[in-house]
C-alpha cells in the first residue's frame, strides 16, 4: 500500500514549523496525478489510508488545511506545477521545500523518508 502522509510539525524544520508530506514511490505517483488533475480540471480528490486528499486551484494560493480525516490543498496554478515538477524530480530517496503560506511557510515533500515514523495529528492553531 502506498504511504501519503501529510503532518504539520512545529519546530521540524530548522526549528521553524512546517508540513511533512510523507510518500514513498507509490504516493508520489498518486499524489502527482492527482495534482496534475487539479491542475487540468480546476480540483481533483484523492481518498487514501481513510483520508481525503482534496487539490483545489485558487488564484494566489498556497496553503494546507489539515484535520485527521481530511486535507485541503489551496494552491493557485505555478505552486501547483512547482509541486508535480518536484514530485517528477524525486526518483529516489530524498525531499524537496515549497515556499507555503499556511500553516507553516515551509512544505517538506519527502520521498522515503520518515516513512517508518507516524507522526501524531497536530493542529496547527
Amino acid at each position: 500500500m502506498a504511504v501519503i502522509r501529510v503532518n504539520f510539525l512545529p519546530e521540524f524544520y530548522l526549528g521553524d514549523d512546517a508540513v511533512l508530506l510523507t510518500l514513498d514511490g507509490s504516493g508520489v505517483e498518486l499524489v502527482a496525478t492527482a495534482v496534475s488533475e487539479a491542475r487540468n480540471n480546476g480540483s481533483s480528490r484523492l481518498i487514501h489510508d481513510g483520508v481525503i486528499q482534496e487539490f483545489v486551484i485558487e488564484s494566489g494560493s498556497a496553503a494546507v488545511e489539515l484535520s485527521p480525516t481530511r486535507v485541503v490543498w489551496r494552491l493557485d496554478d505555478a505552486k501547483a506545477a512547482e509541486i508535480v515538477a518536484d514530485l517528477a524530480a524525486l526518483s529516489g530517496v530524498g525531499h524537496f521545500y515549497v515556499d507555503m503560506t499556511s500553516p507553516a511557510e515551509t512544505l517538506v515533500i519527502s520521498r522515503d523518508e520518515y516513512t517508518h515514523i507516524v507522526y501524531a495529528s497536530i493542529s496547527p492553531e
